[in-house]
């Protein structure tokens, strides 16, 4: 082969928070590591776009100079709230590890130089810019190899273990093979294979395709978390989080095609709660699903948002805070504020926004793969079935101790040589479809699927639905990617390649959440069967287990790893489960 090649201690994969810190981590322990990211180098993944916010218990937070958490707080508390917010799916060890390494990342992150805008009881605010150019300063220091616009396509095995990886470089189109003891992944979420969603373009979830493919296991892939209120029109506002903020900030009013106020027919304390809390994305998600479901969606299958009887001032001065001069990520929203001024409604509804399966990771963070780790939303376990604590704690946490678990494994492992035909075999899958006479484009194919999954695979789900998905995506997976076509044989830069490449993983994900969807018989956190309505103690506290099988994606399930939170037991009506997880919050930090 003439294939470039690298060798490294340790091959971290993705350019976002959890890669970064996972990178530091491994490199403090004097190993060789080398981090690829596949767009510029701290600014790409989501990171750079997240808020952000960094939560932890407000006693821990309090003791910190310059910062004033709830000293009436406590680990026990934040434990309580994640477990049972989480519909009681959580790996209650990574809860442990999360709530534990929280106060330590935090006060490294302030010695590195992030800037915190604001606190609260048990959260500070800062930006993820920020925390990005901290952590790329520190991982430069360290001694990190860095690269950037660089793509691995699938993992390279020896024996059952991880060895290294196949990569392309994105501005010269050459593969480059990487010789490695241990791989980190930490590639975030598979937000590209829906649409609309919230995150960036490059958020495609190779990281946890290449792992299933290699043969490790996912877990929990059915939770996927929609943020509500998300805009629907124009398209050029599509997928902006812009209205789910100004509503949590400030309210306002929704209503369906008939002008109906809809929330105002369910319980008032899932009203409360579900609006003015992190539960809204669950609740108000799968209220606006109802609606459109019912025939009383808007004419892009959403709602309708509008200020109300929310003072213009009051609207005036929150957005002149979060949305300065009417711009928001780089979009123009002054048409927006007219609108709002003058209370006009604007179609809003659920995208997707966050992932709470992945890749099954132990409390070493390493998979079931030997020489494979993960970290991150790539992962599966903390949340559960339900996110709402921050996923930037997540992030730095999980980077943190899977960096040094891969390196203390490095140490203890020598490098093996990868199979060539393998190798070679994975270059050919790359390249078929470049400069093929015929076949189908991917960009067509792509945004068929991302629909499909977006109604199929969105906050209400049914058997007949679920199977309509798996079907079509068989059929796509067997017919059309072996077909694929990518006009121009031009290697370098090639955005069509690329994505014809991330076609296959996009596909792999989602038949694995289909199925897992399928698999549980029953309504929990963020996953509604509305053919199976009831939250079902006794018999679902399981984590569904996704591996290949001859060849095929198979389910499984294996009991939640619980420590010192007992679930309750019981058939509960899905709401009236939601309801008692809302109570179940302790009485410090209900924001959040």
């Amino acid at each position: 082969m003439n294939t470039r090649t690298i060798k490294t201690d340790v091959l971290v994969v993705g350019g976002g928070g959890a890669g970064f810190r996972a990178a530091i981590g491994a490199r403090e322990k004097g190993l060789d590591v080398t981090l690829l990211s596949k767009g510029p180098l701290a600014r790409c993944g989501a990171t750079p776009m997240a808020g952000a916010d960094f939560t932890l218990d407000g006693r821990s937070m309090s003791e910190i100079k310059g910062l004033t958490g709830d000293p009436n707080d406590s680990p026990e508390k934040v434990f309580n709230d994640i477990v049972t917010q989480g519909c009681y799916l959580n790996d209650q060890k990574l809860v442990q590890q999360y709530i534990e390494k929280a106060p330590q990342c935090l006060r490294e992150l302030i010695d590195w130089g992030i800037q915190i805008k604001l606190s609260d009881e048990r959260m500070i605010f800062t930006s993820g810019i920020g925390i990005m150019d901290a952590l790329l300063k520190k991982a430069k220091a360290a001694g990190v190899l860095l690269m950037e616009d660089v793509a691995l396509l699938d993992l390279t095995t020896h024996d059952g273990a991880v060895v290294g990886g196949l990569g392309l470089i994105i501005c010269s189109g050459e593969f480059i093979l990487f010789k490695a003891k241990a791989v980190i992944m930490a590639t975030g979420g598979w937000h590209k294979a829906f649409w609309p969603n919230t995150g960036m373009r490059d958020l495609s979830g190779e990281g946890i395709a290449m792992a299933l493919r290699a043969g490790a296991e996912l877990g929990n892939m059915e939770f996927i978390t929609f943020c509500c209120n998300v805009f629907y029109h124009p398209s050029i506002w599509r997928g902006s989080l812009a209205p789910y903020i100004l509503s949590l900030m400030v309210g306002g009013k929704l209503t369906n095609r008939l002008g109906e106020e809809f929330l105002n027919g369910y319980d008032p304390m899932l009203v409360q709660i579900g609006t003015l809390t992190e539960w809204n994305k669950s609740f108000i998600s799968h209220a606006t699903a109802k609606e459109v479901r019912s025939g009383k969606g808007s004419i892009r299958n959403g709602i309708y948002y509008s200020r109300g009887d929310v003072p213009w001032e009051k609207v005036e001065l929150v957005a002149s805070i979060v949305f300065p001069k009417w711009k928001y990520k780089a979009i123009d929203l002054k048409e927006w504020g007219r609108k709002l001024h003058s209370n006009e409604p604007v179609e809003v509804g659920p995208a997707v926004e966050y992932f709470e399966g992945g890749i099954r990771i132990d409390s070493s963070f390493q998979s079931s793969l030997p020489g494979l780790f993960a970290a991150g939303e790539c992962t599966r376990g903390v949340f559960g079935a339900n996110r709402v604590f921050a996923a930037i704690t997540e992030m730095l946490v999980h980077g943190a101790d899977a960096g040094e678990a891969a390196a203390a494994y490095a140490m203890r492992t020598s490098f093996v040589e990868p199979n060539s035909p393998m190798v070679e075999s994975m270059q050919a899958l790359a390249e078929a479809p470049l400069g093929k006479a015929h076949g189908e484009k991917p960009a067509a194919a792509r945004r068929q699927i991302q629909e499909a999954a977006h109604k199929y695979l969105g906050p209400i789900r049914t058997h007949k639905e679920l199977v309509a998905l798996l079907e079509m995506l068989c059929k796509t997976r067997d017919e059309l990617l072996p077909n694929l076509r990518v006009v121009s044989s031009r290697r370098t830069y090639n955005k069509e390649w690329l994505d014809a490449i991330e076609l296959r993983n996009m596909i792999q994900l989602l038949e694995a959440a289909a199925r897992s969807a399928l698999s549980r018989c029953e309504s929990r956190g963020v996953h509604f069967r509305e053919d199976f309505p009831e939250t079902d103690n006794d018999h679902w506290l399981q984590e569904s287990v996704v591996h290949y099988k001859n060849e095929e994606i198979e389910v499984t399930h294996c009991p939640v790893n619980i420590t010192t939170m007992t679930p309750p037991k019981g058939k509960v009506p899905y709401l009236d489960f939601i309801k008692h997880m809302m109570a179940s919050r302790s009485d410090t930090g209900g924001k959040h």
